[in-house]
């Protein structure tokens, strides 16, 4: 039987130092699994940038007792963050925890000074699954961010490695990076394009992308090795690849983004611009999801209501983990 693939958003959930998370009435349903339709849940982030400790900030939010006023509430820290991650997955068992790159680098001196090792070990100890590389993953060059993610203690920088660790691994989750090839072999990727996830037999792809204007931002010097390519070209080309492979379930994870106009954790496309409208409106509509980040701004938006030929849902999740986006 072939399966209908649909996501829906339930809202933006936020860290709070009361240990808070999302709640969902529909929670019984969220937990049935059938032979031909799975309920998953994507819990999506962005822009993390080492934030380990809290960086006392807060998000105003609408106040749940009164719709007309807003509150503001103390928000990060990896603490938080992992402990609201382990609370949804507990809720939710279909998940997948993805980043849209940024993870780490332009991070405070308790993950930078130590080559942002204690940020990946960090993520390694909370199981994210995957981490669209940003731009910032970057700033040290090519050869230390395969040591990010492979382990070791090369050093390719003027900082030394392994500083706390000595037998420092690497990351336990994959990097994805579909549109920074190789210039020694065009057809080969720095990290895997996507990868593939299976519930009950339903597979979903996730394609992950770092923005095509990343050399402009980053030193030269680090990336003489790759290419950086466009954003929608790259996903679009993967398409008839994942079709034959019968995978209609597509989640995008662009380190690429938009400023709104809206209020925090409103479920509206009103006032978006930015460099990702131009990729949105390029972008296969077999595409179910967009993750975006980049601009550090927190927005859920159903892109159909801007574009109806463009029938997915596109989120970012502010920065430093302060929010997460569960998408069901």
């Amino acid at each position: 039987m072939k399966t209908r693939t649909i996501f829906k958003v339930n809202a933006l959930c936020v860290i709070l130092l009361a240990l808070t998370a999302c709640n969902d009435n529909d929670d019984k349903q969220s937990r049935k699994v059938e032979r031909e339709n799975q309920t998953i849940n994507v819990l999506a982030f962005n822009d993390f940038h080492g934030n380990l400790e809290p960086p006392k900030r807060f998000i105003e939010a609408e106040d749940p007792h009164d719709h007309s006023q807003t509150v503001r509430i103390p928000v990060g820290g990896v603490s938080y963050f992992a402990d609201a991650i382990k609370k949804l997955r507990a809720q939710y068992p279909n998940n997948a925890v993805v980043s849209a790159g940024d993870l780490i680098s332009a991070s405070p001196l308790i993950s930078s000074l130590f080559l942002d090792e204690p940020t990946i070990e960090a993520m390694n100890d909370i199981q994210i699954d995957f981490n669209a590389v940003g731009n910032h993953e970057f700033d040290r060059g090519t050869d230390e961010l395969r040591r990010l993610k492979n382990g070791g203690c090369q050093q390719y920088t003027t900082t030394k490695p392994c500083q706390i660790n000595p037998n420092f691994s690497g990351a336990k989750f994959e990097f994805l990076a579909a549109n920074v090839s190789m210039k020694a072999d065009p057809k080969k990727t720095l990290f895997p394009a996507y990868k593939v996830k299976t519930y009950g037999g339903i597979p979903v792809a996730f394609i992950g992308l770092t923005l095509e204007a990343t050399p402009s931002i980053v030193s030269a010097a680090g990336i003489t090795d790759v290419n950086f390519h466009d954003e929608a070209d790259t996903v679009n080309a993967l398409i008839p690849e994942l079709k034959k492979q019968g995978i209609e379930a597509i989640v995008m994870v662009v380190h690429e983004g938009m400023a709104p106009s809206t209020k925090f954790n409103q479920k509206t496309c009103e006032g978006l611009s930015g460099p990702l409208i131009d990729v949105l409106e390029r972008l296969d509509p077999a595409v179910d999801v967009v993750v975006s980040g980049h601009t550090h701004q927190s927005y859920i938006c159903d892109y159909a209501t801007k574009n109806p030929a463009k029938p997915f849902l596109l989120t970012s999740a502010g920065q430093y983990g302060t929010i997460i986006t569960n998408i069901q």
